[in-house]
C-alpha cells in the first residue's frame, strides 16, 4: 500500500513509529520538505490548491445557506405551507453519511432531506450520497425525531443546483430510473441567478409521469412557480459542521471581533469559553445537536489556529480579561487594529502555514514510501 493511500492522522502516525526506530529518516524528512517548498516558490501548485479548496466550499456553503433561506420563519413556504427548515448535516453528530439540510412539515410528519452540488462534475456520486443519507436517516429514524420534534412517516430527497447544472444531473437521475438503480426518487431543485435569485423545482425528468415529477406535498405548486430568495437571506447560518476551517474560522473570529467593537474588553484578547458559545450557538451553527457539534469543531478549531501560529495561548496575568479558574485565555498572533485587517491577515497567515503544513505532510509520505521500500530490499536480499 502507498502512503498515498492513507490519511493525514494515518501518515504523521506511521512517520512517527518510523522515525521511532530510525531516527535518520527525520533529516530525509527535511530534506524532501525544503525540495518541495523550493518547487512551490516556483510554481504555486500548493498554494493554489488551497485557495481553490476554500474558494470551492465557500460556494457550497452560499448554495446551501441559499437553499435554507427559502424555508426560514416568516417566509413563502413556512407561511404557506407549514414546511420549515430543521437543521443542517443530519447524524453528523454520529459521523455517518448525511445530507446537507433536513426540512420537515410537522403537520403531516413529513420530512426532505436535500444535497447541494455547485457543479455537478459527477452526478452518479451526488445520487449516490442522496440515496445513503436517505437510508441513514430511516435506520436512525428514532434519534432525528427525537432531536427535530418531528414525526417522520414519509421521506424525500432532493438535490438543489444552480440551473446552468441541471440538465446534467437530470440525464443522470433519468440513467439511473431506466437501469432500475435508483434507491429514492430524487427531486431536482435549482436556484437561478438572473434578475435576482429564485428556487424552484426542475419537472422535466423525462422517465416520469408529469405527477412524479413534483412533490407529494404542498411545497409542490408553490416549487413549481419559484419562491424568491431575497426573505431571510441576512439571517442565514454563518457556517456549518463541515465547512472548511478556513472559513470557520474566518467566521468565528469575525463574530468575535464584531463583538469587541461592542464592549470594553481588549480587541486582540479573547476566552475560550467566548469561541465556544458562538461555535454551540444555533443561530450561527445550524445543527440540532450544536452543543456536540461545537464542542468538536471547537477543538479541532483551537488546535489548527495555535499549530498555524494563528493564536497563542496567553496566563490570566498578561490579559484584562476575566474567567474561571479553568479558562483559557488566548492572544492573535497577527497585526491589525480594525476587524478587516486581522481577519485579513489571518486569512494570509493561514494558507501560508498551511503550504508549510502540507508540505511536511507530502514529504512524510516520500519517506514512508521510501522506508517500505527499503524494507522490501532487505527482504529480498
Amino acid at each position: 500500500m502507498s502512503a498515498d493511500d492513507l490519511n493525514e492522522e494515518q501518515v504523521i502516525e506511521r512517520f512517527r513509529n518510523i522515525t521511532d526506530r530510525i531516527p535518520a529518516y527525520l533529516d530525509k524528512r527535511d530534506r524532501y520538505k525544503n525540495e518541495i517548498l523550493e518547487e512551490e516558490e516556483a510554481d504555486g501548485a500548493i498554494r493554489k490548491r488551497i485557495k481553490t479548496g476554500i474558494k470551492r466550499d465557500k460556494k457550497h456553503d452560499t448554495l446551501l445557506k441559499q437553499t435554507i433561506s427559502a424555508f426560514l420563519p416568516g417566509g413563502p413556504i413556512e407561511s404557506e405551507t407549514g414546511w420549515r427548515f430543521l437543521g443542517a448535516e443530519p447524524l453528523s453528530e454520529l459521523n455517518i453519511s448525511n445530507a446537507d439540510a433536513l426540512f420537515g412539515n410537522p403537520d403531516r410528519d413529513f420530512a426532505l432531506i436535500v444535497e447541494c452540488k455547485t457543479s455537478d462534475g459527477r452526478p452518479t456520486r451526488s445520487l449516490e450520497q442522496v440515496y445513503q443519507a436517505a437510508e441513514e436517516v430511516r435506520e436512525n429514524k428514532d434519534l432525528v425525531e427525537d432531536a427535530t420534534g418531528i414525526t417522520i412517516d414519509e421521506l424525500e430527497c432532493a438535490i438543489c443546483v444552480p440551473s446552468i447544472a441541471d440538465r446534467r444531473i437530470a440525464s443522470e437521475i433519468e440513467r439511473h430510473e431506466q437501469d432500475d438503480i435508483a434507491s429514492e426518487q430524487v427531486y431536482l431543485w435549482r436556484i437561478h441567478y438572473y434578475e435576482g435569485e429564485t428556487l424552484d423545482l426542475y419537472d422535466d425528468i423525462n422517465t416520469r409521469s408529469d405527477g412524479e415529477n413534483t412533490h407529494n406535498s404542498s411545497l409542490a405548486p408553490l416549487l413549481s412557480r419559484g419562491v424568491d430568495l431575497t426573505h431571510g437571506q441576512q439571517v442565514t447560518p454563518a457556517f456549518f459542521p463541515s465547512s472548511h476551517p478556513e472559513v470557520i474560522m474566518e467566521e468565528v473570529f469575525g463574530i468575535l471581533l464584531e463583538q469587541r467593537l461592542l464592549d470594553d474588553k481588549p480587541f486582540r484578547h479573547f476566552t475560550g469559553s467566548e469561541i465556544e458559545a458562538i461555535l454551540k450557538s444555533q443561530r450561527n451553527l445550524p445543527h440540532y445537536d450544536a452543543e456536540t457539534i461545537g464542542e468538536r469543531i471547537y477543538g479541532d478549531l483551537i488546535d489548527r489556529c495555535l499549530r498555524h501560529e494563528l493564536i497563542e495561548e496567553v496566563s490570566p496575568s498578561e490579559t484584562e480579561l476575566d474567567g474561571e479558574e479553568t479558562e483559557a485565555f488566548f492572544k492573535f498572533r497577527v497585526r491589525g487594529k480594525s476587524v478587516d485587517t486581522v481577519l485579513t491577515n489571518l486569512r494570509r497567515r493561514y494558507i501560508e502555514m498551511s503550504v508549510d503544513h502540507e508540505a511536511d505532510i507530502e514529504a512524510m509520505r516520500i519517506v514512508i514510501d521510501e522506508f517500505d521500500e527499503d524494507q522490501s530490499s532487505l527482504t529480498d536480499f
